[in-house]
């Protein structure tokens, strides 16, 4: 499935696009691209009469309701983009990125782009140096610049990503660049320091050399749905190896007296992987034992 605009959605065969009307009620809604379907004609037109079953989906949280809705489906990599200004670096909204990708099933990679602007570059360096550490590959640069587009096309192979990230750190920019096919490019609100959004329609759009990417949305708050301790944990592997070595039962791994994490973890890593757990219900109130 290529889009899905309100009562339609655009489909691929080995013959080309089409265009088929999607079921009536809540189906719809759980429709997104990247879903492969299966599509009956009937009389002058297709009808979307099945789902298959997917391989991975990114999720997030309808608003404060904390209602999954899927964004994309079958990417094998979410690419988290990020400017490291304007709008600024924000290590806590990419790390729910994380979080929402490793529940998935994807494989997640950090793009930063605006580096040709002034900025703090020790502040940039430690955000770069953490998540290599922790095991995602780190991409930075203009992008529009074609040594990051050339990157971000290595960085992809022959897969499908998606391209994830707030509004105004240049998704739609990139995906223009990797694809040939323009689409509105928004710029950033003087007043909020946060980006407008561009892309209302996440499409997924094939690569000349094969793979494709999913051009998403960009949001100013990005919410995850409820999700357990274990869940947080596969969006923090530095959290979750230090977590194996924790004496406690029950240890939200925050702060208690006798954790091994907070001695292992940064202390911003921590206060992220925290405010996490405190949004998706997983932060437990009784005190841990051992």
């Amino acid at each position: 499935m290529i889009r899905v605009a309100g009562p339609s959605a655009t489909v691929r065969d080995e013959l080309g696009e089409h265009e088929a009307r999607l079921p009536a009620g809540r189906g719809r809604e759980r429709l997104v691209a990247g879903d492969r379907v299966i599509v009956r004609a009937r009389g002058d037109e297709l009808l979307v009469e099945g789902l298959e079953p997917r391989t991975t989906v990114l999720e997030r949280a309808d608003g404060h309701s904390r209602r999954s809705r899927p964004l994309v489906a079958n990417a094998d990599l979410a690419i988290v983009m990020t400017s490291v200004v304007d709008p600024p670096l924000r290590p806590d909204i990419v790390d729910r990125y994380l979080v929402a990708a490793a529940v998935g099933g994807l494989e997640a990679a950090i793009a930063i782009t605006k580096v040709d602007l002034e900025h703090d570059r020790a502040v940039f360096d430690e955000v770069c140096a953490t998540y290599r550490r922790i095991g995602h590959s780190v991409i930075a640069g203009d992008a529009r610049s074609r040594e990051f587009v050339e990157a971000t096309r290595e960085l992809i192979g022959g897969r499908v990503a998606a391209l994830v990230g707030p509004s105004g750190v240049g998704k739609s920019t990139l995906a223009a660049a990797l694809t040939g096919v323009e689409r509105a490019v928004g710029e950033v609100s003087q007043k909020a320091g946060t980006g407008r959004h561009t892309t209302t329609d996440p499409r997924l759009l094939p690569l000349p050399d094969g793979g494709a990417i999913v051009d998403t949305a960009g949001v100013r708050t990005f919410h995850l749905p409820a999700l357990d301790v274990r869940s947080v944990e596969a969006g923090f592997p530095d959290v979750a190896a230090a977590a194996e070595r924790c004496r406690f039962r029950g240890c939200n791994h925050v702060g208690e007296d006798g954790c091994a994490v907070p001695g292992a973890v940064s202390p911003d890593r921590l206060e992220s992987y925290r405010r996490i757990l405190e949004e998706v219900g997983a932060l437990t109130r009784r005190a841990p034992h051992a």
